[in-house]
Protein backbone atom coordinates (compact mmCIF):
# COMPACT_ATOMS: atom_id res chain seq x y z
CA UNK A 1 0.00 0.00 0.00
CA UNK A 2 1.09 3.21 -0.29
CA UNK A 3 -0.58 7.24 0.63
CA UNK A 4 -1.76 9.20 -2.58
CA UNK A 5 -1.56 12.84 -2.25
CA UNK A 6 -3.54 15.17 -4.67
CA UNK A 7 -3.23 18.69 -4.93
CA UNK A 8 -5.39 21.64 -6.57
CA UNK A 9 -3.06 22.59 -9.92
CA UNK A 10 -5.53 25.28 -11.17
CA UNK A 11 -9.07 26.35 -10.68
CA UNK A 12 -11.38 28.25 -13.79
CA UNK A 13 -11.73 31.51 -11.62
CA UNK A 14 -13.46 33.63 -14.53
CA UNK A 15 -16.99 32.94 -15.92
CA UNK A 16 -16.29 33.30 -19.35
CA UNK A 17 -13.69 30.61 -19.07
CA UNK A 18 -16.20 28.87 -16.93
CA UNK A 19 -18.84 28.92 -19.70
CA UNK A 20 -16.70 27.74 -22.43
CA UNK A 21 -15.64 24.69 -20.32
CA UNK A 22 -19.50 23.76 -19.03
CA UNK A 23 -21.48 25.03 -21.99
CA UNK A 24 -23.69 26.70 -19.93
CA UNK A 25 -24.40 30.50 -20.28
CA UNK A 26 -23.17 32.89 -18.04
CA UNK A 27 -24.80 35.77 -19.01
CA UNK A 28 -28.44 37.53 -18.19
CA UNK A 29 -31.47 35.59 -16.70
CA UNK A 30 -30.01 32.20 -17.18
CA UNK A 31 -26.50 33.06 -15.24
CA UNK A 32 -26.25 30.82 -12.54
CA UNK A 33 -24.23 27.44 -12.98
CA UNK A 34 -25.67 26.02 -9.51
CA UNK A 35 -29.73 26.99 -10.24
CA UNK A 36 -29.91 26.32 -14.07
CA UNK A 37 -33.47 26.38 -14.87
CA UNK A 38 -34.65 27.16 -11.79
CA UNK A 39 -32.76 30.51 -11.08
CA UNK A 40 -35.01 34.11 -9.79
CA UNK A 41 -33.70 36.69 -11.85
CA UNK A 42 -35.12 40.42 -12.47
CA UNK A 43 -34.32 43.43 -13.61
CA UNK A 44 -33.43 45.94 -11.42
CA UNK A 45 -31.19 49.80 -12.11
CA UNK A 46 -30.31 48.85 -15.11
CA UNK A 47 -28.51 45.41 -14.08
CA UNK A 48 -30.11 41.69 -14.03
CA UNK A 49 -30.04 41.14 -10.44
CA UNK A 50 -30.05 37.22 -8.99
CA UNK A 51 -33.20 36.72 -5.93
CA UNK A 52 -34.50 33.58 -4.34
CA UNK A 53 -31.78 33.77 -1.92
CA UNK A 54 -34.19 33.08 0.93
CA UNK A 55 -34.47 29.10 -0.29
CA UNK A 56 -31.47 28.40 1.24
CA UNK A 57 -33.26 29.29 4.55
CA UNK A 58 -34.98 26.33 6.67
CA UNK A 59 -38.34 25.98 6.70
CA UNK A 60 -39.55 27.64 9.50
CA UNK A 61 -37.16 30.61 9.01
CA UNK A 62 -38.89 34.17 9.54
CA UNK A 63 -37.48 35.65 6.75
CA UNK A 64 -39.40 33.23 4.24
CA UNK A 65 -42.49 34.68 4.68
CA UNK A 66 -41.51 38.38 4.82
CA UNK A 67 -42.28 39.27 1.18
CA UNK A 68 -42.51 43.23 1.64
CA UNK A 69 -38.84 43.55 3.59
CA UNK A 70 -37.35 41.42 -0.21
CA UNK A 71 -38.82 41.34 -3.44
CA UNK A 72 -42.97 40.64 -2.82
CA UNK A 73 -42.94 37.25 -2.91
CA UNK A 74 -42.92 34.61 -0.05
CA UNK A 75 -40.17 32.06 -0.51
CA UNK A 76 -42.01 28.67 -0.77
CA UNK A 77 -39.31 26.81 -2.89
CA UNK A 78 -37.42 24.04 -1.57
CA UNK A 79 -33.41 24.41 -1.09
CA UNK A 80 -31.64 22.92 -4.50
CA UNK A 81 -30.17 20.01 -2.52
CA UNK A 82 -33.48 18.82 -1.74
CA UNK A 83 -35.65 19.89 -5.05
CA UNK A 84 -35.94 18.58 -8.86
CA UNK A 85 -32.30 20.09 -9.83
CA UNK A 86 -30.45 18.09 -7.85
CA UNK A 87 -32.52 14.59 -8.33
CA UNK A 88 -31.75 15.57 -12.04
CA UNK A 89 -28.48 15.76 -11.02
CA UNK A 90 -28.10 12.27 -9.72
CA UNK A 91 -30.27 10.29 -12.08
Amino acid sequence: MFTLRAAVMWTVNDFPAYAMVSGWSTKGYMACPVCKEDVTSGWHAGKVCYLGHRRWLPWDHEWREKDKEFDGNTERRSDLENGPVMRSWNS
